[in-house]
């Protein structure tokens, strides 16, 4: 059993889980519904979030429609999914990643994480924790992605905080890369290893068991 290591399971194995519920213990992953679009419009106009500088798709204001009309577009993307992230029976967030579907490609290209947005009232509650630790047992133990990337801006201290317990490392880091509240900051490109996933949270947050038998390979 020595250095045998874990082989992806296939696409179809794995499509069964996209837009799925991936429980966690304080939050859950699930698809939005048209009774989150005024709680979405709201998070994404607050000044707070606006703060954080990703400048993603996901994060720009919107009116309600539109936000249903981004629902609807993002219902039929082959390559991404998108979560409603819910608390205590509430919207407290949203959550999206990226990914190859190309043969043989699901999962070893790697899931990029392109929007995470917390509820700002809903902040230092431990949610934000909660979910990326969901989140992250979605990419690693239920879909075995090799690595997972996101980008933060530097200033983003909170986010970089839950990056890091993770297990996450800076890779890259560009210069005055975003611009907000009238100054330039840091972009910073960071990457965690499905190994690195195994070794520090294998032991209490695996979503299922080890493979064995057919699942290893040399």
């Amino acid at each position: 059993m020595m250095g045998a290591k874990r082989r992806r399971r296939s696409w179809p194995d794995n499509a069964r889980m996209l837009g799925g519920i991936v429980r966690g213990k304080r939050t859950s992953l699930r698809v939005p519904t048209e009774a989150d679009l005024a709680g979405l419009a709201r998070m994404s106009a607050d000044m707070r979030v606006r703060g954080a500088l990703t400048h993603a798709y996901w994060d720009e204001p919107a009116m309600p429609a539109t936000w249903k009309e981004r629902l609807a577009k993002q219902s039929e993307e082959k390559t991404s999914v998108l979560w409603a992230i819910e608390s205590d029976g509430a919207l407290a967030g949203s959550c999206r990643v990226e990914f190859s579907i190309d043969p043989g490609q699901f999962g070893s290209d790697g899931m990029g994480i392109t929007h995470f947005t917390i509820d700002p009232d809903r902040w230092r509650q431990g949610l934000g924790s909660d979910a990326a630790l969901t989140l992250h047992r979605w990419i690693f133990d239920i879909v075995h992605a090799r690595f997972a990337h996101t980008e933060l801006a530097a200033h983003n201290t909170g986010a970089l905080r839950i990056a890091e317990r993770l297990g996450y490392e800076t890779y890259a880091r560009g210069t005055d890369a975003h611009y907000g509240d009238g100054r330039y900051v840091d972009g910073l490109q960071l990457r965690m290893e499905l190994t690195t996933w195994d070794e520090r949270w294998g032991t209490t947050e695996r979503e299922y068991p080890v493979p064995l038998g057919d699942e290893l390979e040399a």
